[in-house]
């Protein structure tokens, strides 16, 4: 038990930093290649002030649960002038591609774990530089409204 409580521990920490880890961390300056075969942005930037960066993966049954929430996450966050990007993740990409087609032809690729995070689903809040401001892992339960999930993740 105490391994598997370990193992679970290990899963659940990002390598990206977040709260409370003293020194600033920020995402990596990599640019993945999109669904749809376009290069992405980096990881490191962000369009506007803050930004939420969802990290998944095909073999995550909670990451097909709550597939449905992300999308229309990001739905609320784009009316609210909120960027965000959803990275499919941590397997093969004939693994990946029919899994990130969930979220659209603008879902990034990371077949070779570029992002460096240790379990899924993952949630980043950055800045418009990248910088860190919250790591969110697991998926959020009690949020009533898209409003009140944006807000776990320090998002208006």
């Amino acid at each position: 038990m105490r391994f598997f409580a370990s193992v679970l521990t290990a899963l659940t920490l990002c390598a990206c930093g977040g709260e409370g880890t003293g020194a600033a961390k920020t995402l990596p300056d990599v640019r993945l290649k999109t669904l749809g075969g376009a290069t992405g942005p980096s990881l490191a930037t962000c369009p506007t002030d803050k930004c939420l960066t969802v990290l998944v993966a095909p073999w995550c049954g909670v990451c097909h649960q709550v597939s449905g929430d992300v999308i229309r996450l990001r739905r609320y966050l784009d009316e609210k002038g909120v960027a965000s990007r959803v990275v499919v993740g941590l397997a093969t990409l004939e693994e990946i591609a029919p899994f990130a087609a969930r979220f659209g032809p603008d879902a990034l690729l990371d077949p070779d774990g570029a992002f460096r995070a240790r379990g899924v689903p993952l949630f980043v809040t950055t800045d418009r530089d990248g910088k860190v401001l919250k790591t969110v892992p697991g998926f959020p339960r009690g949020s009533a409204t898209l409003g009140e999930l944006a807000a776990s993740f320090g998002l208006p």
